[in-house]
């Protein structure tokens, strides 16, 4: 589902050597990363420069990663920036066992993939990179307008709104992401965990003041976020 980095990524640079460390339960090691990545040379030099300012859905992740509320196009984000976003805005594996160490392996792996020419900070130019591919899957098989993209987004938020109430929560959008995994994947709890409170922080625009976990999308904010990554 809405995982915006590619897919993979986190089954091949994390990896548990004794048991499983996904959701609530003890492992024998946390997971650790693995080599750098170098599938994103493409992905990189497909990034939409245009004036290079830093907004939309992965904008407002950019700078909150950051800890800034404007601009950032100059300014780029170090591993730590990056571990502090995922404990304390998105809450990543709370309550769980061993959260300290699942974190820093989700720090590592992401830098490893985002840090596209090795300097240790990943730059706007670096993290826009992967916008495209999540618009693919927030609106799969969209074509160029933005009209095209947000009835694509229109259907895809039909297949994830499973209750048909109109609002994708967080157990709606883990359930989907995590279904979609490949069998076989490693570390699928926490990859559907990631993905589903990165799309709720990067799309939500009206429920700053919840936690991740309690947010919810309406159809319209789910189709503007599409229709804004493809802008």
């Amino acid at each position: 589902m809405m995982h915006p980095y590619p897919e993979g990524f986190m089954s091949k640079q994390l990896r548990t050597p004794r048991g499983r460390s996904t959701g609530g339960r003890p492992a024998a090691d946390a997971p650790s990363a693995a080599a750098p990545a170098d599938s994103n040379a493409q992905l990189l030099a497909e990034v939409k420069r245009g004036d290079g300012k830093v907004d939309g859905p992965m904008g407002r992740v950019f700078q909150r990663v950051l800890g800034i509320t404007e601009g950032g196009a100059d300014m780029a984000f170090t591993r730590d920036q990056l571990q502090r976003y995922l404990d304390q805005d998105l809450q990543l594996a709370e309550g769980e066992w061993f959260r300290g160490k699942k974190l820093s392996g989700v720090a590592d792996a992401l830098m490893k993939q985002l840090d596209t020419d090795g300097d240790g900070k990943v730059s706007w130019t670096e993290f826009r990179a992967f916008e495209k591919q999540t618009l693919a899957t927030v609106a799969p098989g969209a074509g160029g307008s933005r009209a095209e993209v947000e009835r694509a987004a229109d259907a895809r938020f039909g297949e994830i709104d499973e209750n048909g109430d109109g609002r994708l929560t967080y157990d709606e959008l883990f359930a989907r992401t995590r279904g979609e995994l490949p069998r076989g994947t490693d570390h699928k709890d926490l990859i559907a965990q990631l993905a589903a409170r990165i799309a709720l922080d990067a799309v939500d625009v009206d429920q700053r003041n919840q936690p991740v976990k309690k947010r919810a999308l309406d159809r319209n904010e789910w189709k503007k976020g599409a229709g804004d990554m493809a802008d």
